[in-house]
């Protein structure tokens, strides 16, 4: 945040209350009431805020842990328990909650005209009739309009938090019960894909907590989550095999180069073990040049078979330059020294 650029433990300690820094912190989150939703979880004011689903048996409404996401029939309530801890100085805490498109967050969440018509207008009534959420809490305040984009503008329903239920059995957490419902479902809207987002505000309007869930109001709650669970499953194993595959196909692309450099290694390996290896070694090497401006080498070896296999090595070498390069007479005349060499070897003693 823009205002804790600067300071250090040494202009902290000025401070000495934490109120004042909190308040500093409130100043940063007070243009947020004002901006369009998102779709993210957050704990900026340290109210260690977090909300609970608890399906009762025989409910009409199902949650999937996996999918985060809430499934449920028309005018069917849920209860959310909702908790956060009490900070000092404590100040009146708010819950606000609103549906929100998940592709088209600025886009207004409207009832249809069809559901709507079946709904008589009444003077005390006609902010939660345009509602498509209610909460049964009585206190509840049904805010905004249909051209409202950001979060305090549009449609939403605000519920004034009890902070005198706290206790030891919630770990010094307030926690309350509130019970919700929708009056029309996920095909009025063009079967767009809907959240709903909690936000802890206080007195004014400053978001200090958020928490969201998906959304599907519909005539099958549990047909339509095990299809769409199932779904999510079984494209998460196309992704897995597909990454698999491609995995293999990237091996399969290595693998030649891979064969390539280890024949080579082992080849150079084995040739270096021919030319080096105690055992083959002749005792003494002597590389001179003569006076007509020629190179002589000089090889003495103990033994008559480490002699014969130096001369063989040097047959094969001159043997394949010379289908190499078959026009070259010299390499010719030179394979031709060397296999003479090898019969006069042969014919030592």
């Amino acid at each position: 945040m823009a205002f804790l650029q600067g300071l250090n433990s040494g202009n902290l300690m000025q401070f000495s209350q934490q109120s004042v820094l909190r308040e500093m912190i409130l100043q940063d989150l007070q243009c947020q009431s004002n901006s369009l939703p998102k779709l993210e979880s957050h704990n900026v004011g340290g109210y260690n805020f977090s909300m609970d689903l608890k399906e009762p048996p025989k409910s009409h409404w199902v949650y999937s842990d996996l999918l985060n996401k809430l499934y449920i029939r028309m005018e069917k309530t849920f209860n959310v328990d909702v908790q956060f801890k009490s900070i000092m100085p404590i100040q009146p805490l708010n819950l606000r909650v609103f549906l929100c498109f998940n592709k088209d967050v600025s886009g207004a969440v409207l009832r249809c005209q069809n559901h709507l018509s079946t709904e008589p207008v009444t003077h005390h009534n006609f902010k939660m009739r345009e509602s498509l959420l209610r909460c049964e809490n009585p206190r509840t305040t049904y805010c905004g309009s249909a051209q409202g984009k950001g979060i305090s503008e549009r449609y939403s329903v605000l519920v004034p938090l009890n902070l005198s239920r706290s206790g030891s059995r919630n770990g010094g957490l307030i926690r309350q019960t509130l019970a919700f419902k929708f009056v029309c479902q996920n095909s009025c809207l063009g079967r767009k894909e809907t959240s709903l987002i909690f936000c802890l505000e206080n007195s004014s309007g400053d978001i200090l907590a958020q928490n969201f869930i998906g959304v599907k109001i519909c005539t099958c709650p549990k047909r339509d989550c095990t299809q769409e669970v199932r779904h999510f499953r079984g494209e998460n194993e196309k992704k897995r095999k597909s990454l698999a595959t491609s995995d293999n196909e990237d091996d399969n692309d290595v693998m030649p180069a891979k064969i390539r450099r280890r024949t080579v290694s082992c080849k150079q390996e084995t040739e270096s073990n021919d030319g080096h290896d105690a055992d083959y070694l002749p005792n003494d090497w002597e590389v001179s040049r003569t006076f007509d401006g020629q190179y002589r080498l000089a090889i003495t070896c103990p033994k008559k078979e480490w002699l014969l296999q130096n001369i063989e090595g040097m047959i094969k070498e001159s043997a394949a330059e010379v289908l190499r390069s078959p026009t070259k007479p010299n390499l010719r005349h030179y394979a031709n020294n060397l296999l003479n060499l090898k019969k006069r070897a042969l014919d030592l003693l």
